[in-house]
């Protein structure tokens, strides 16, 4: 502890992450950051954060750790792998991951940090990095409700908005549900998008419309504003991004039962932008999907 508040650990200087840490030195907390990759890292080194050699070094130095990984591989890894989180874990520690990843392995990780006496939420977040480096971001948390308390004041630092969720992996359960939504939302402000240029309509007068009633959603704001202003090459929210937490959304539904029909069609719109180079590029730059299809009809 300094000054009565607790030292934070920070692991995973992504797109998110590295907003989510910058907002924790920002906010006065001592940082100790850990990245696979160096250049993050020293970034955060000059806003004023420590840099840890191995994960394992950063849970000696920390009271509570967060993280925001790029997915289940890189969580494996980083908690449970060699010189990981959870060896050097003790009583009391607090673990807070926001990345996106299978809920049954935020319960394995629960049940390991529990034997320690520590404890693992499951907290993914929704906003994307405007809204990590806003501080508004909403963080969806699992796990039991004490520990969510310990950790609030630090999550505030860039959530405006921390809910629990339920036990362990509700947090992820309802971050799957969220990445269901944000696909289709995607895929449909694509069609729409693509119809309004074809048929030559304003755009300027589409976003106030369609923004003011029932068909408005953020994703669709979001993306008429990106066509209108060209900006469709590559950003920190990417259409291949979606992949991943497509998939796990479709395990997610097998696993209770339920056959999904929109999303699958949202996936292969998805996957065929992929297949058209666009991975790395803004979700916005489906649309140029969507109006390739429509051409080659």
């Amino acid at each position: 502890m300094t000054d009565g508040r607790p030292v934070v650990g920070f692991v995973g200087l992504g797109a998110m992450g590295a907003r989510m840490a910058a907002r924790l030195v920002q906010s006065g907390y001592r940082l100790v950051v850990y990245n696979r990759s160096p250049g993050p890292a020293e970034a955060m080194r000059r806003l004023g954060a420590i840099v840890a050699v191995t994960p394992a070094d950063l849970a000696r130095a920390a009271d509570i750790v967060c993280g925001c990984l790029l997915d289940g591989s890189a969580v494996e890894h980083v908690y449970a792998g060699e010189d990981g989180l959870l060896g050097a874990s003790r009583e009391g520690h607090i673990f807070v991951e926001h990345g996106t990843f299978a809920p049954a392995l935020a319960q394995r990780l629960a049940e390991s940090c529990a034997r320690r006496g520590a404890s693992f939420r499951d907290a993914p977040v929704t906003g994307g990095p405007e809204g990590a480096a806003a501080g508004t971001l909403t963080a969806m948390v699992g796990g039991a409700s004490a520990a969510v308390a310990r950790a609030t004041p630090v999550i505030s630092c860039y959530a405006g908005r921390v809910r629990h969720a339920g036990g362990s992996g509700a947090g992820l359960q309802l971050k799957l549900v969220n990445q269901l939504l944000v696909s289709v939302h995607v895929a449909a402000a694509a069609e729409g998008s693509a119809l309004l240029r074809r048929l030559g309509l304003p755009l300027d007068v589409a976003v106030d419309v369609l923004t003011s009633g029932w068909a408005a959603s953020p994703m669709l704001e979001r993306s008429l504003q990106r066509i209108r202003s060209g900006e469709l090459d590559e950003s920190d929210a990417t259409i291949g991004g979606l992949l991943v937490p497509q998939q796990l959304v479709t395990d997610l539904a097998d696993d209770a039962g339920l056959a999904l029909s929109v999303l699958p069609a949202a996936m292969r719109l998805f996957r065929a932008a992929c297949a058209d180079g666009l991975a790395g590029h803004d979700l916005a730059a489906l649309v140029t999907t969507v109006e390739s299809a429509g051409a080659a009809a």
